[in-house]
């Protein structure tokens, strides 16, 4: 068996992806595991021993020719299309594509021979983006800042894997050793993106904040672009205790660093993620950038500090909170803590927000629906049942053999309007991304087939709609109430 796996994103995702590989090793321990990375992360592979083969994607030969000064577009797909026919002629029997890209898509469609099986975001033939699995659909429509995720990235790509993550999955490689540090406590100075990173002030005050509660050297750690940032903390800090390696560590010396740390400190950041792996307890500054659900450090006794930005976290908590986890010590209140289980984190949440989680598990597990005395979302669930039993109406008509042209523009008009109270309704958002996000799927099919689908999912919509309408005491206008006792009667 062949396996692909496509991971195109940066180096945090490509750590969390580990587990998952190693469960796919496991679940199929003589299978061919392939990966491709982008050049730029080939070194995060390393120590990876379940990956077979791994492809680095040619960006070098496929750029070059068009920043040329004639801008060859003819050589550099002619340098793609070679290297995409030559994978693909290996016919891999399942492709995993962990991307979540409009251009990790066309890549897996690329690659995608007549019987491979295939998870992640690819293409139909006709171009459209096509979500082929349960939990690709569920990220499309669930995951990303802003959103009620609580589901961490690696259950994410483990799910697509079809494997339970164990415990076994997140290890140190064998090929890593420990590095004696001159400091136990780790800080990482940096993040993979300017709005995630703490101030170099910030990070001065923190640092003589917690060497004056604690007896534990430091050691900082960092890309070289993330030198000058260094260069600061240490004219500003007592340089006999802390150790300052920023620019100077590749990122196995990183890992082989954190095996003897007592504790990472830091932003949402690949190291972060190493830790997971290293089983390194970490404390991470989590501002509004990121999701810390989906992307919050997975070592036991790991702690998350959340604010809208570095000013939000004062300091004296931070150099407490670090402390508190070398000392294995009870968290400040409000401050979230790494748990096994879904979700990973424990943590102080509104009613609302547990509403949401509450209403994705409801969706995508089958568990209990949530309840709530929003008045604004009972109005919501009253508005949406109309539409949609005009909608449903609509395409009965259709299969009766009613004009599309006159009926068309009824049901488009009816999807703007869903589209419109999942905006104004914020409790029935994920509710209405769901129903968006499953008529994306439907693909492109004969009229007879694509009515039947997107009718089969107008009338899971409504069972939803059901339960809340008999739950909230709503009742229906007595025409449209005896029109879906019609098509009810129709459909039996």
């Amino acid at each position: 068996m062949k396996i692909l796996v496509i991971q195109l994103a940066r180096l945090g995702d490509i750590y969390m992806s580990w587990p998952a590989i190693r469960g796919l090793r496991r679940l199929h321990p003589e299978a061919e595991i392939h990966v491709i990375s982008r050049p730029r992360f080939q070194a995060a592979w390393q120590g990876l021993e379940e990956v077979s083969e791994l492809h680095l994607l040619p960006m070098q030969e496929t750029v070059a020719p068009l920043l040329a000064p004639t801008m060859d577009v003819k050589t550099a797909f002619s340098n793609i299309g070679t290297w995409v026919d030559t994978l693909k002629a290996k016919k891999f029997d399942r492709i995993l594509n962990l991307s979540f890209s409009p251009s990790s898509s066309y890549l897996t469609h690329a690659l995608t021979s007549e019987n491979t099986q295939v998870s992640g975001y690819t293409r139909y033939e006709d171009g459209y983006l096509a979500i082929p699995d349960d939990m690709s659909a569920y990220f499309y429509a669930q995951v990303g800042i802003g959103r009620p995720n609580r589901f961490h990235i690696a259950e994410i790509f483990g799910t697509m894997a079809g494997c339970d993550l164990l415990e076994e999955d997140w290890k140190t490689p064998k090929v890593i050793s420990a590095i004696r540090l001159k400091g136990s406590v780790v800080i990482h100075v940096g993040a993979s993106e300017a709005k995630k990173q703490v101030s170099f002030t910030k990070w001065t005050t923190v640092i003589n904040q917690f060497l004056k509660i604690s007896d534990e050297n430091i050691t900082l750690i960092g890309s070289a672009a993330e030198s000058e940032i260094a260069d600061r903390i240490m004219s500003a800090v007592a340089p006999e205790r802390v150790e300052n390696l920023v620019g100077k560590t590749s990122l196995q010396d990183v890992m082989s660093r954190l095996i003897q740390a007592k504790v990472l400190v830091g932003a949402d950041s690949a190291p972060m993620h190493i830790a997971s792996l290293t089983k390194t307890p970490c404390v991470n500054l989590s501002f509004d950038t990121v999701n810390f659900w989906e992307t919050g450090p997975r070592s036991a006794h790991s702690v998350i500090l959340k604010g809208s930005d570095e000013t939000d976290i004062a300091s004296d908590k931070i150099a407490n909170a670090i402390r508190n986890v070398i000392f294995r010590e009870r968290p400040d209140v409000g401050v979230i803590t790494a748990q096994k289980g879904t979700p990973s984190f424990w943590s102080l949440t509104t009613k609302d927000a547990d509403f949401h989680w509450q209403f994705l598990r409801a969706i995508y597990l089958g568990e209990d629906f949530p309840t709530t005395e929003d008045p604004l979302f009972a109005d919501g669930i009253s508005k949406l049942n109309e539409i949609n039993a005009l909608m449903i109406e609509q395409m009965h008509n259709l299969q009766k053999g009613a004009d599309m042209q006159k009926i068309g523009p009824l049901i488009d008009r009816g999807e703007e309007i869903i589209e419109t109270i999942g905006k104004l309704v914020p409790h029935l958002v994920s509710l209405v991304r769901w129903y968006q996000t499953e008529k994306i799927r439907v693909g492109p099919n004969t009229q007879e087939n694509l009515l039947k689908r997107s009718l089969e999912i107008q009338e899971l919509f409504q069972k939803v709609l059901d339960l809340y309408m008999q739950s909230l005491g709503i009742q229906m206008d007595p025409l449209l109430a005896a029109t879906q006792t019609q098509e009810s009667a129709k459909a039996a």
